[in-house]
C-alpha cells in the first residue's frame, strides 16, 4: 500500500510570506511543534499522497499544496481575474493557522494561483480535501462548481477549462464559522483575542491537501465502498464514464499474493470471501491488499477483516463491546486533533501520524475524534497502528443549528471515512451541544440508515440514549460508573481533564485551566493511574466496555492533556511506562477474565 510522494508546487508572487506568533496575539509564546519548524515553503508542503483507500499510480497525482495568493474580500465581490492578489498563504493550512503566513480570521477571502497542464490525455479532475465552509471554484475564469460543507472532500472535472500553460486557479470561500448554522465544532473566532475555555481558534478556507489526477476518459473508478466483516471482503465500486454496465474484478491480496477474487459489475456488492482469514486487532492490525480492475481503470485499497458489536457472555444478560467475537475493553482519551501552527492541519504527514503512535506509547487502543473530522492519512495511520477509533459528528455552537446541514456534513462523515477499519462507532451527539433541535432517536436511524454496520452512540454524555447502542456518561474528574443493560454496553465516554500546568508551554502563561490540577507532570501521572484502577474495577463488574480519558494534548488553555500542545511529552519515560501499564491493566483484563470462571 505505497501512497507515495511528489512535489508540490510552489507558487511566488505577491506579498512574501512570513510565519507570524503561533499563538495569541500580543501576548504569550512562540508556541510551533518541532515539525512545523521544519516548514520551508520554497519546499513540498505536505506532498503524501491523500486518499490512501483508493490509489492510482503516482505519475496521474499533482500535488498543488504550497505558496498561493490571498486576500481577505467581501460578499459578492467580483472575482479579479487575472491580477494578482495582496498576499501570499501556504496552502493548505487555515488562514488563523501561523503557518499559513496569514495569522488573521477573516469570513470572505479569495485564492489565486497557476499551474501548467500536468497530463497530456484523458481526463483531469481538481480534488480539495476540505474547505471550510462555502466554496465556489473558477477555471481560467470560468465557474467550475461550488461545494457547501467544512469537513469533506470534492472534486471537479476541469479537463474542458484547461489550456497547456499558464492555467488560472481561483477559489472564493465563505465561513462564517460560530455565527453561522453549520457545524463548526470548537471553533470560535472571539478565542483569537480572547482565549477560553474548550474553545478553540477557528478554521477557514482550504484547509487540506489540493490536487489534480489524471482518469481515463473511456472510464474511471470514481469510488469505492468498503466493508467486511471476519471472513470476507464487501466491494461496491463507482465508474464514471463508458458503457454501462461496467465489468470488474475484485482481488484481495495478502502481501504479493492473491488470496481471493471474484467478478462482479460496476454498483453491486462484490463479496470475496477470504481463506483462512487473519483478522484485524489492535493487538495485530492485519490489513489486506485490495485491487479493482475494469477494462479501462485500475485501483488499489485495502481493508481489515474486524466485527465489532455487542454480545453477552458468563450468563450475564448486560451487554458488552465484542470484538471479533472475543470481549474486548476499549481504552482511549479525547483528541480534538488541533495544532498550535497548523490549528485543524497537522504541519506535516509525521506530525498528523504522530497523535495515532502516541495512543500506543501510552497503553491504549482507541481514540475518540471529538468534533471533527480528519484527514484521511489520519485514519489510514490508525488503521496501520491498530488503534480504534469512535468518530464523534461535528456539532453547532449556539442558537438555530440547521438540521439540514448537519444531516448533510455527517453522511458525508460517514460515506467519507466509512472504508477505514479502524473506525468501529459513530458518535452523533455530545453533551448539550445542539441535540434540542433533532429527533435523536430519528437520528441514530439515519444513521444506521447510512451505515447498518457499525455501533451508534446516540448521546455521549448526555440522557438522550434512545435507540444507540451506548450508555455513554461524561464525569469530571473522576470516572463515573457507567451501567450496561441488556440492550446497551457502558462507557465512561469523557472523564479526568488532570492538568500540570508547564512553563514555556503555555499558550498564554498563567491562564491555563483544567478539571484538576497537579502539582507537577509525576503528579499528574500518579494522579491519572489511580482513576484507571477504578476504571479496572469497573470493567471487572461487568458493567463498562469502555472509557475516554480528557485528553491527549495541552489545547490552548485547556491544559489537561499527556502531551503539551506542541506534542512534547510531559512525563519522564518512567511515568509514561506507568500510565501505559495501568492502561494494559485495564485493556488486558477484560480479555484475561473472559477466559476464566471470574467472568
Amino acid at each position: 500500500m505505497n501512497v507515495g510522494i511528489v512535489l508540490a508546487v510552489m507558487f511566488c508572487g505577491a506579498a512574501a510570506w512570513t510565519r507570524p506568533k503561533c499563538g495569541t496575539p500580543n501576548v504569550g509564546q512562540d508556541i510551533i511543534t518541532e515539525w512545523g519548524k521544519t516548514i520551508d515553503p520554497s519546499k513540498p508542503v505536505l506532498p503524501e499522497y491523500p486518499r490512501p483507500q483508493m490509489t492510482r499510480p503516482i505519475e496521474t497525482y499533482k500535488n498543488l499544496n504550497g505558496l498561493w495568493e490571498w486576500q481577505n474580500s467581501s460578499a459578492g465581490e467580483k472575482v479579479p481575474f487575472g491580477k494578482t492578489l495582496g498576499k501570499e498563504i501556504l496552502v493548505p493550512f487555515p488562514v488563523e493557522a501561523c503557518l499559513s503566513g496569514i495569522g488573521e480570521s477573516h469570513a470572505n477571502m479569495m485564492y489565486r494561483t497557476t499551474f501548467d497542464k500536468p497530463f497530456r490525455k484523458d481526463l483531469t479532475l481538481l480534488h480539495f480535501g476540505a474547505v471550510d465552509w462555502q466554496t465556489q471554484v473558477y477555471v481560467n475564469g470560468k465557474y467550475v462548481g461550488n461545494h457547501t460543507g467544512g469537513y469533506d472532500g470534492f472534486s471537479f472535472d476541469i479537463t474542458t477549462q484547461l489550456k497547456d500553460t499558464n492555467n488560472e486557479l481561483f477559489v472564493v470561500v465563505f465561513d462564517p464559522s460560530d455565527a453561522g448554522p453549520q457545524p463548526m465544532g470548537k471553533q470560535r473566532v472571539l478565542a483569537i483575542s480572547e482565549p477560553q475555555g474548550d474553545h478553540y481558534t477557528p478554521t477557514s478556507g482550504i484547509w487540506q491537501t489540493v490536487w489534480l489526477e489524471n482518469v481515463n476518459a473511456n472510464g474511471y473508478i470514481s469510488n469505492l465502498a468498503i466493508r467486511t466483516d471476519m471472513e470476507a471482503a464487501y466491494v461496491t465500486s463507482t465508474v464514471m464514464g463508458g458503457e454501462q454496465p461496467v465489468g470488474l474484478t475484485v482481488e484481495v491480496h495478502d502481501g504479493t499474493k492473491v488470496v481471493a477474487s471474484e467478478d462482479g459489475i460496476a454498483g453491486k456488492e462484490v463479496k470475496v470471501s477470504i481463506p483462512n482469514p487473519k483478522l484485524w486487532s489492535p493487538k495485530s492490525p492485519f490489513l489486506y491488499t485490495i485491487t479493482v480492475y475494469t477494462d479501462s481503470d485500475t485501483v488499489k485499497s485495502y481493508c481489515g477483516l474486524r466485527v465489532l458489536e455487542l454480545g453477552t457472555f458468563s450468563g450475564s444478560p448486560n451487554q458488552r463491546l465484542m470484538l471479533n467475537k472475543e470481549p474486548i475493553f476499549a481504552a482511549g482519551w479525547l483528541d480534538q486533533s488541533w495544532w498550535p501552527d497548523g490549528q485543524y492541519t497537522a504541519p506535516t504527514d509525521a506530525a498528523l501520524a504522530s497523535d495515532i503512535t502516541a495512543v500506543k506509547t501510552f497503553g491504549l487502543n482507541m481514540v475518540r475524534l471529538h468534533q471533527k473530522i480528519n484527514p484521511e492519512r489520519w485514519y489510514y495511520a490508525a488503521d496501520v497502528a491498530g488503534v480504534m477509533v469512535f468518530q464523534d459528528a461535528v456539532q453547532h455552537f449556539g442558537e438555530n443549528p440547521s438540521v439540514e446541514l448537519f444531516k448533510q456534513d455527517w453522511k458525508a462523515a460517514i460515506l467519507g471515512r466509512g472504508n477505514h477499519p479502524c473506525i468501529v462507532q459513530w458518535d452523533i451527539f455530545n453533551e448539550g451541544d445542539c441535540y434540542k433541535a433533532f429527533d435523536v432517536p430519528d437520528m441514530v436511524k439515519f444513521t444506521r440508515s447510512i451505515d447498518p454496520y457499525r455501533l451508534v452512540d446516540a448521546h455521549s454524555g448526555g440522557d438522550l440514549n434512545a435507540g444507540g447502542d451506548v450508555n455513554d456518561i461524561h464525569t469530571y474528574p473522576y470516572p463515573g460508573e457507567a451501567k450496561a443493560s441488556p440492550t446497551q454496553y457502558g462507557m465512561i465516554g469523557e472523564f479526568g481533564g488532570i492538568g500540570a500546568f508547564i512553563s514555556g508551554k503555555e499558550w498564554v502563561p498563567d491562564k491555563c485551566h483544567t478539571y484538576l490540577k497537579a502539582g507537577n507532570a509525576t503528579d499528574e501521572a500518579n494522579k491519572y493511574i489511580a482513576m484507571a484502577a477504578t476504571i479496572a474495577k469497573y470493567q471487572k463488574d461487568k458493567q463498562v466496555s469502555a472509557s475516554v480519558y480528557t485528553q491527549i494534548t495541552d489545547v490552548e488553555l485547556e491544559c489537561d492533556g499527556f502531551l503539551n500542545y506542541d506534542r512534547t511529552n510531559k512525563f519522564t519515560k518512567e511515568d509514561t511506562t506507568a500510565i501505559a501499564a495501568a492502561n494494559g491493566n485495564i485493556i488486558d483484563g477484560a480479555t484475561r477474565r473472559a477466559s476464566t470462571t471470574e467472568v
